[in-house]
């Protein structure tokens, strides 16, 4: 005789071991201490008012097939060890659904455990919270909220507006590989541990491709970092994209931001900011950003890009508190880029953006940085400001690497430096090329660009400069100043160290002391040198087109190691004069017109015997002084330029050389 199907069941259920639960679809609406099982195509609820607490190790929830869905809009607990949901088989198109979008007390919550974890790389997954999901972690092992990080299937990680992801002393979320998260609530994990570490935000660990967008009510907040994701090896890819969006906030409180350790170039990273991102040292490091390797960072005219602080022990260093540290990519800035320092922290310095590659730890060099990893592009938008609140704005601190450094700051944009050292902007031996038609303030430490010992280029398009220009240790470093017809530049400081500076347009105003040896070229555009030798008489003169002015020079005027006239060119010496060691190139047909020449006096003059130099008297034939022909004379010294007499002052002239020869007779007769 055949038995009833339930008793058949029922014998079945007989024979499992105690403690195990069957799979099947469940409705929980009161109080349960079942765990339950989930297998293919199946359905898990617990209602608003129903409540699933299951105690020991064993799983509240464990998912053994493919397209189950675990919904909770009451209170799933794990009191004693084990996880609140977990799939150890790799199953597929499982969802989490966490509270609703009319209900927002839902809980998860695990006393020493994951909330929920894929343990197999197979699986794929979705969770949607809207209420909250914490992991107690009373032992301090390790207990996230969320972990997907064995996942190589589609993970997703959605946490609606008001939802929590929380986790103390672990981190809150682990995607997986190619995960996303889009946050609209707050994921975070605290430290409680004396000795606590780790406890990040997001911690993608050593998945490649995960995508975060923080929307615009999101909170990432980390113990350590916001969020943070690693290079394998130095010969692994690691790609990583993060979207802050305007009103999000992403934070470390003992860390960076947004911390990603790497070993080169195969370490990619983008971010692209417009809110707020901020990192904290309290017993280290502080980065907004830190960026071993290769990034992409866009930062909004409502981003902020922040480090609050650094520490490091005394007798240890200096700590560095960056903005961002990154090893080579693009920086594109229209918001604000900062290092500070926290009042009373005197062994720290803040710094805006840092270049250079990982820290060295042992061997010859340690201590040291090593050199960037590609290619580096900082552009700094109208609106932009990039600071150090005690250091500078911009340095390159790495070995060197043979990668090229250009810095743009644009029109309306600002880079500060701060402290009483250090440049606003500074080099080292990378080439690096600045365009600057913005603010560099470097009136902290009097030094607004100080750069190493690469083949370096600076570009003035307008702005303007407060602090010292040095081109660096090199021999082939070039300043051009081109700010367009029609417009000015002025400039108080002082210029060292290229091998030219040429003014290409504009009506430019230099009123400080330089010291730099290299040519002078003025190829259009004025250049005003308000006071007696303003450059180095060391400098050689090269007039292309352009127009030298002097004022304030009194009799000492300025002097060059030469003169050459390449371009039609004028001078207007406001009663002074020049003096010039040589005779450089002087192309036929180009013409030299001076004015303001003092009378009586000569305009320039020529260290030696110029009178049967045939480029000279190309060039006497092509001046004109005050409006008329120029003549020279050798004193014995020099040859000395003026304008030609008047014919009053010829007459006086040819009388006075009459004088001169009848005296010279008499004495010859006596």
């Amino acid at each position: 005789m055949q038995k009833p199907s339930s008793a058949i069941q029922f014998l079945l259920l007989a024979a499992l071991p105690f403690g195990v639960a069957t799979a099947a679809d469940f409705n929980i609406t009161g109080n349960s201490s079942t765990a339950q099982t989930l297998s293919n195509d199946q359905t898990g609820s617990v209602g608003a008012s129903g409540v699933l607490s299951v105690s020991g190790s064993t799983v509240a929830i464990t998912v053994t097939g493919k397209n189950a869905t675990i919904s909770n809009l009451g209170t799933i607990k794990q009191t004693g060890s084990g996880r609140v949901i977990r799939d150890n088989t790799g199953v597929n198109d499982l969802v989490i659904n966490n509270g609703s979008t009319t209900n927002s007390t839902a809980l998860m919550q695990a006393a020493n455990a994951d909330v929920i974890q894929m343990a197999q790389p197979n699986a794929t997954v979705t969770l949607n919270n809207y209420g909250s999901l914490i992991s107690l972690n009373s032992g301090a092992g390790g207990a996230q909220a969320v972990d997907f990080s064995n996942v190589t299937g589609a993970n997703v990680v959605n946490n609606f507006k008001g939802g929590l992801l929380k986790a103390t002393d672990a981190d809150a979320v682990r995607p997986g590989l190619n995960g996303v998260v889009n946050n609209a609530g707050k994921i975070q994990s605290n430290i409680v541990k004396p000795d606590g570490s780790g406890s990040d935000g997001v911690d993608a660990q050593k998945n490649t491709g995960v995508l975060v967008f923080n929307l615009a009510s999101g909170v990432i907040e980390g113990g350590r970092h916001g969020i943070t994701g690693e290079q394998a090896d130095a010969a692994s890819n690691f790609t990583i994209s993060v979207t802050n969006s305007a009103g999000g906030e992403i934070r470390g409180l003992n860390g960076s931001g947004i911390n990603l350790d790497g070993y080169n170039s195969k370490q990619n990273a983008t971010i692209i900011n417009h809110g707020l991102i901020t990192g904290y040292g309290g017993n280290g490091d502080g980065d907004g950003i830190d960026a071993d390797g290769i990034a992409s960072i866009t930062n909004s005219s409502t981003g902020i890009i922040r480090s609050l602080n650094a520490y490091s022990a005394p007798g240890s260093g200096l700590a560095y508190s960056e903005g961002v540290s990154f090893g080579g990519g693009s920086i594109t800035n229209a918001g604000i880029i900062e290092g500070l320092v926290s009042a009373g922290n005197t062994n720290a310095v803040g710094r805006g953006i840092t270049l250079a590659g990982n820290d060295i730890t042992s061997g010859p060099l340690s201590g040291t940085r090593e050199g960037l990893y590609a290619h580096a592009t900082i552009t700094n938008q109208a609106g932009g400001l990039i600071r150090g609140d005690s250091d500078a704005a911009i340095v390159a601190t790495g070995a060197a690497s043979g990668y090229t450094i250009t810095i743009l700051n644009n029109a309306g944009a600002s880079i500060q430096g701060g402290g009483l050292t250090s440049a606003a902007i500074k080099g080292n031996a990378d080439k690096t090329v600045i365009v600057t038609g913005g603010v560099i303030d470097g009136s902290s430490s009097g030094k607004a660009i100080e750069l190493g010992s690469g083949v370096n280029s600076v570009t003035i398009t307008g702005g303007t400069i407060s602090g010292s220009i040095n081109g660096g240790s090199g021999t082939q470093n070039t300043l051009v100043v081109n700010t367009g017809p029609g417009n000015s530049f002025s400039y108080a400081g002082a210029i060292s160290n290229f091998s030219k500076v040429e003014v290409q347009s504009g009506n430019i105003t230099f009123s400080g002391i330089s010291s730099y040896s290299g040519a002078t070229q003025l190829s259009g555009g004025s250049l005003t040198l308000d006071g007696a030798q303003r450059l180095s008489a060391d400098s050689a003169l090269i007039l292309n087109g352009g127009t030298l002015r002097l004022v304030n020079a009194g009799a000492a005027g300025q002097s060059f190691a030469s003169l050459s006239l390449t371009g039609d060119s004028s001078v207007l010496l406001g009663g002074s004069a020049l003096t010039f060691g040589a005779l450089g190139t002087v192309v036929d047909g180009k013409t030299l017109t001076f004015t303001e020449a003092a009378t009586g006096g000569y305009a320039f003059r020529l260290l030696g015997d110029y009178s049967s130099d045939a480029a000279f008297l190309s060039l006497i034939g092509a001046t004109h002084i005050n409006g008329v022909g120029a003549a020279y004379t050798f004193d014995g010294t020099y040859t000395k330029v003026a304008a030609v007499p008047e014919p009053g002052t010829y007459a006086m002239l040819l009388g006075g050389l009459a004088l001169v020869g009848a005296i010279a007779r008499r004495r010859t007769k006596v």
